[in-house]
């Protein structure tokens, strides 16, 4: 563990301790303050002088939202933001923490900007789930400058999200949501996790390592079957380092209080309330009916596991990987930046979702070898009857390919190296791409044929 893991997990450690005193408070100005102040504290400790980036970023989207004119204001904010992150790809220092909290401050405030564009359109064929209502999921007037400033720094999520929109951090605000009881058995429900997958992560780590994928001997001695086969244990590592993290950061957020939510409002990650929005009038009016209601941190959830472990396709597996984020992705990326076909939104949207992450080679291969997948997967749907009776084989089909891509693609995950990643597909042939050529020229011949006839 270097200088930058021990900082950057004393930071959460410090958010941690200090959220039952945040929870506390009761002034919603003040509670505003004490979490903006604490979020500029955590960006310190992890980023040092590269904080002033971040005021670059966040003061240029406050001059953008107040002064754009909203129906283009998403866009102007997503060119602005996107192309700063592009700079900071290229600027920061090799450290992922100050990377991901770069990002996760690009994700709220474009998605500010999406909800004042979803909010000055007449609703006509655009269609958002969490816009039904618009007394209860648009914004009226832009934020003060201020609540702008204190939503992009807000401590809660800032370290590797949750993801939530505006309306979730006005509502934590402004409602008694978060004060109703405490939450500690929740928190100490996901430390307990976070300590089981970090000690996991540690005895993988003792026995695999990505440096084997630059070792002579991991080419010289060893087949290509075994080189494939060792992303199994380096996949699981992948997964077992961010949950540990987002474990951390949601508690964070229980402790906090924040992304508590009556169970009738249905929580969605990222989203907050998707149905029943009459039930946060009634208990903000009314705190004797606040506690008569159920309530659960849904809103928080990063991971389906039960998607990731059996998909059976690869669009659940993304749907369940980080859900949050892919809500941002879906409502904003997808659905509202441009308007053409599926294709062509999927497309852009990976190419957002690139660019987000960070331009490299290993992350085009990721971004590319996916959205093939996918339309493959959708492809052959189409071309064969794939429920009914032979609903169960086919699923069992898409899982087994679908881990297959998963595991092919770990090294762009763990490997930062592009030399090494590429020396590693050149080694067992660029398989897998190979085989994705392959179906999709059965999918062609097959389509054509059938056209014909």
């Amino acid at each position: 563990m270097c200088l930058n893991d021990i900082i950057y997990f004393a930071s959460l450690v410090i958010c941690l301790s200090l959220g039952t005193f945040y929870k506390e408070i009761e002034k919603s100005e003040m509670k505003r303050n004490y979490g903006a102040g604490l979020g500029i504290l955590v960006m310190c400790l992890i980023c040092g002088h590269y904080i002033l980036h971040s005021v670059v970023m966040v003061c240029g989207n406050v001059i953008i939202l107040k002064c754009c004119d909203r129906r283009y204001v998403h866009q102007i904010s997503l060119g602005y933001t996107w192309t700063y992150l592009l700079y900071l790809h290229f600027n920061l220092p090799p450290n992922p923490y100050i990377l991901h909290i770069f990002q996760t401050i690009a994700l709220r405030l474009v998605g500010l900007a999406c909800e004042l564009c979803i909010s000055d359109k007449p609703r006509v064929n655009y269609r958002e789930v969490t816009m039904d209502k618009t007394t209860d999921g648009e914004i009226a007037t832009v934020p003060d400058a201020v609540d702008i400033l204190s939503y992009a720094y807000y401590f809660i999520g800032l370290h590797r999200g949750p993801y939530y929109r505006w309306k979730i951090f006005y509502d934590h605000l402004n409602t008694p949501l978060g004060a109703l009881g405490s939450c500690r058995i929740i928190t100490e429900e996901k430390l307990k996790k976070a300590f089981l997958c970090g000690v996991a992560y540690i005895l993988l780590r003792m026995r695999y390592s990505p440096q084997m994928y630059d070792e002579k001997r991991f080419y010289l001695i060893y087949g290509t079957d075994f080189r494939y086969l060792y992303n199994i244990p380096l996949l699981l590592m992948y997964y077992l380092q961010i949950e540990t993290v987002v474990m951390l950061s949601t508690g964070v957020c229980t402790e906090a209080g924040f992304g508590a939510y009556p169970a009738k409002c249905q929580p969605l990650p990222g989203c907050g309330p998707s149905s029943q929005y009459s039930v946060l009038n009634v208990i903000t009016k009314t705190p004797e009916a606040a506690l008569e209601q159920e309530y659960n941190f849904a809103m928080l959830n990063s991971f389906d596991t039960e998607k990731l472990l059996l998909g059976p396709k690869m669009k659940d597996t993304i749907r369940g990987w980080d859900m949050s984020i892919r809500y941002w992705f879906w409502a904003y990326a997808y659905r509202k930046f441009i308007k053409a076909n599926k294709e062509v939104r999927s497309a852009f949207s990976f190419m957002i979702w690139t660019l987000w992450c960070g331009p490299s080679l290993p992350q085009l291969i990721i971004s590319t070898t996916l959205w093939l997948y996918i339309h493959l997967e959708f492809e052959y749907s189409e071309l064969y009857e794939t429920d009914g009776s032979m609903k169960l084989p086919w699923d069992i089909g898409f899982s087994i390919m679908r881990m297959f891509c998963l595991l092919y693609l770990t090294p762009c995950y763990v490997v930062p190296d592009t030399a090494t990643v590429l020396k590693y597909y050149n080694s067992i042939y660029w398989i897998f791409h190979v085989i994705l050529l392959v179906l999709m020229i059965i999918a062609v011949a097959i389509f054509k044929s059938r056209s014909d006839t």
